[in-house]
């Protein structure tokens, strides 16, 4: 099988991880966000301004899309963990960094969004995000832009990844 990942247990093949958050029933058509104004249509989450306008003329659904959900929880799925010494000098660079690939990764998947970024102090940020994707692209991104050691730890029992980097 070309392109699907296996997990192996002793029992024979793990199913792929899903995400809890996504439902497993199709939302009812057309549905909105509340919180965030993302149309759920054809099967997929998107953002239009002009058909969200169209749309609060007829009778539509409202309901949390799962990135709202899992910002309310603080439910992240992909967990950026940056340190060293050189984050004292280029903290700025980096946040503007990381809110730019969020933006990049918005256009393509509006589910895929930064939960919180946190810094705890002049040596270290914590990046939470919504999707694992988003977390790989954040931990590439920072290793092209600014060299460093990276070390990408995947979770079996859960979606979850945890991306930790490091320059002094």
């Amino acid at each position: 099988m070309v392109g699907r990942r296996r997990y192996y247990t002793r029992r024979g093949i793990k199913p792929h991880l899903q995400d809890p958050y996504l439902l497993r029933y199709s939302y009812k058509e057309p549905t909105v966000c509340p919180e965030c104004n993302l149309i759920f249509h054809d099967g997929r989450w998107y953002w239009d301004s002009s058909k969200l306008n169209e749309l609060k003329k007829m009778t539509v659904h409202y309901q949390k899309c799962p990135a709202c959900r899992k910002i309310e929880d603080r439910y992240p799925m992909g967990i950026v963990h940056l340190k060293g010494e050189f984050l004292k000098n280029h903290i700025e660079d980096m946040t503007h960094l990381i809110k730019n690939e969020e933006k990049r990764g918005l256009e393509k998947n509006p589910l895929e969004r930064i939960i919180k970024i946190t810094n705890k102090s002049d040596e270290e940020i914590i990046v939470e995000t919504t999707t694992e994707s988003l977390s790989l692209r954040i931990g590439r991104v920072v290793k092209r832009a600014f060299s460093g050691e990276i070390e990408y730890k995947f979770s079996d029992g859960v979606k979850l990844i945890r991306i930790e980097w490091f320059r002094d």
